[in-house]
């Protein structure tokens, strides 16, 4: 059973409110570009008109006032202040005294002059010309032009313009209402159909007629879940081969790395009680030979070289022993033998500092958890003298009765995690962790560090 899609989710709903708002923008630039070039238009028009007016009345009011015919300057200019935008108009002399006005003229204050229409604050387009006669100034022609009838215009223009718009945008929404629910009811049908393969079920199928883009889309989709459904079957099979491999796998990892702990031990056992033996006989027989050598200077030099290299052979070997199996681990316990360790690593590298805690008690751990516990350190302690070029190292080892949590943390230059591969080193360590049905959790990035938690449950009953 499908899901009803929200009404805003839904395509029929995205596609008409897609087509109304593509109108609507569309549409308002094209009003907007109108209104504007219609504004721009009177608004040139009125300031060409205003300046030719302007100007004729300059040189026509100079020559009647340099012949002294004030009455017949006044028919004329009542004649002008006919004009349907004019507002007033005014002749001044050169003190800015009136000398003749006509419409609502202010007489206390010169109005201020204007640029263009369109700079206006008080709709009334003032300007000014100065009257000269022969290069003399005679006066001065002040006249207000109304944008009143201007502005009519405009917004008769953009009402016009907006009804258009408005009556587009419903037919829109009405041809697409029509296109949508045609489209969709069909769409619809594959949305359900795909919900119900994603469900689990593959013996859907859809119509596939009439034979347009959406019928043909319905055959490629019964055709799509006929090869998901075969191609799923083939998956669980391969998955669940493979999840029983993996087992098998993880199990002879796991029974490796004991077999491995185990041989370690015994030929650690065999070196120590054979090998080291033999050469504490060597070192007996050497010593017995030099003392009853009377003094021979070639016989004692011979033993004594003996006695060296039997002991640089002893040393070699103990050291093999350690490293095969710490014979402090069976005899001290974890904590010992981890301190041990790493006192050993850090003779080996002396400009790293390094802090190890412990917390808890670590002393009832059984010898799987200690021998895994101390080659994980181990490792982690070799990754960093190899790779991390830290100048120091924080090791916790903190027991909480529940888990065991163990922290290896360096301040060296880190890697990324995404684009780096895992070292045999890292793998091994999660091998072992995983032996111990732990979490190894990993946190690094170029130039941070190392941080490596790992997080052990612990069933010591």
């Amino acid at each position: 059973m499908s899901k009803s899609i929200p009404l805003l989710q839904s395509l029929r709903c995205r596609l008409i409110v897609s087509v109304v708002i593509i109108e609507i923008v569309m549409l308002s630039i094209l009003v907007w570009n109108n209104i504007s070039i219609i504004q721009t238009t009177h608004t040139d028009r009125l300031r060409d008109t205003a300046t030719s007016m302007i100007q004729q009345i300059a040189n026509t009011s100079g020559n009647l006032m340099v012949a002294v015919d004030y009455a017949s300057l006044e028919d004329y200019l009542k004649n002008v202040i006919s004009y349907k935008e004019l507002q007033y108009l005014a002749i001044l002399d050169r003190d800015n005294n009136i000398v003749f006005s006509f419409g609502p003229f202010p007489e206390t204050k010169l109005p201020r002059i204007d640029t263009h229409p369109a700079l206006t604050d008080d709709n009334i387009f003032d300007i000014a010309e100065v009257i000269t006669v022969a290069d003399q100034p005679m006066g001065k022609v002040v006249m207000g032009f109304s944008l009143k009838l201007m502005h009519d215009v405009i917004n008769k223009s953009r009402i016009r313009g907006i009804s258009i718009a408005a009556i587009e945008i419903i037919l829109t929404i009405v041809v697409t209402i029509i296109i949508g629910l045609g489209l969709t009811r069909r769409l619809g049908m594959l949305s359900d159909a795909a919900e119900q393969v994603e469900g689990g079920d593959y013996s859907v199928t859809v119509p596939t007629t009439p034979c347009d883009e959406v019928g043909k889309t319905a055959a490629s989709f019964n055709r799509m879940v006929a090869e998901v459904s075969n191609r799923t079957r083939q998956l669980q099979e391969a998955e669940s081969l493979s999840t029983k491999l993996l087992q098998e796998n993880r199990r002879l990892i796991h029974t490796s790395l004991e077999i491995q702990e185990a041989e370690r031990k015994h030929l650690s056992r065999e070196l120590h009680d054979e090998l080291g033996q033999c050469l504490t006989a060597i070192q007996a027989d050497a010593e017995l030979i030099r003392d009853i050598s009377d003094k021979d200077k070639r016989i004692e030099t011979s033993a004594n070289a003996i006695m060296d290299v039997s002991s640089r052979v002893y040393d070699v070997v103990h050291s093999m022993m350690h490293r095969l199996r710490p014979g402090i681990l069976d005899n001290l316990g974890l904590v010992e033998a981890l301190k041990d360790e790493i006192k050993a690593w850090q003779n080996r590298n002396q400009k790293t500092q390094y802090c190890f805690t412990h917390t808890g008690d670590l002393s009832t751990l059984n010898e799987h958890f200690n021998i895994t516990l101390y080659r994980i350190v181990q490792e982690g302690l070799t990754n960093i003298s190899k790779h991390a070029n830290a100048d120091k190292v924080d090791i916790e080892l903190h027991n909480d009765a529940n888990n065991l949590l163990l922290k290896i943390t360096d301040n060296g230059t880190g890697f990324n995690l995404q684009s780096s591969c895992n070292g045999l080193g890292l793998i091994g360590m999660r091998e072992r962790v995983e032996s111990l049905n732990g979490k190894l959790q990993l946190r690094s990035q170029p130039g941070d560090g190392v941080s490596i938690n790992i997080l052990v449950p612990l069933n010591l009953s």
